[in-house]
């Protein structure tokens, strides 16, 4: 993780809108050390290879998205509001992004650890906004087994959906039958 202030954290920024624009596959450490201003050697000096730059690249984007989600639903009621809002701000990310530069599927991709505790740390978050609730389901899954499901079922929606409209509609769907679920 880069310390805030550091040439690590100018690093990650800069290097951010390298991925973003061109994704991991086609991201050079020479790309990455250019938009930063410096040589390939400091580049190395700061960070041994592209993978870990990637990888504090994605843990910045999570906790950025994970901190905005919890401000923005931490003001709402009920369940369904909560799960909503966190959903469709999750579930929506990147697909605009992806829409321009469709190299940056990358940040999105499951082959990569980083992106696999990005799924984590989503799902640990539907545990925390429906665990009050789910104690009362009459559902034979754990807490967390339902968090995956949903979480994963946006991953599925996200390869099916024409774009970021239909995106949001089927969201709202999932979270409608998963709120339906919990409380009956």
């Amino acid at each position: 993780m880069a310390i805030p202030g550091s040439k690590h954290q100018r690093v990650v920024e800069r290097a951010t809108e390298v991925f973003c624009r061109y994704g991991f596959a086609r991201t050079t450490m020479g790309d990455i050390a250019e938009r930063c201003e410096i040589s390939r050697p400091a580049l190395y000096l700061l960070f041994p290879d592209k993978e870990a730059i990637f990888t504090a690249v994605v843990e910045r984007m999570d906790q950025d998205k994970l901190a905005s989600i919890r401000a923005e639903v931490a003001h709402l009621k009920d369940l369904r509001g909560k799960l909503l809002h966190a959903c469709l701000l999750w579930g929506c990310h990147g697909i605009d992004l992806a829409a321009t530069h469709p190299d940056a599927a990358d940040l999105f991709d499951l082959q990569y650890p980083v992106v696999q505790q990005v799924y984590r740390n989503f799902q640990g978050l539907v545990v925390e906004l429906i665990s009050e609730r789910f104690g009362t389901a009459r559902l034979k899954m754990s807490t967390e087994q339902a968090a995956r499901a949903l979480v994963f079922s946006m991953r599925g929606l996200r390869e099916t959906a024409a774009d970021k409209r239909d995106m949001q509609n089927l969201i709202t769907s999932l979270v409608d039958i998963f709120v339906r679920a919990i409380e009956r």
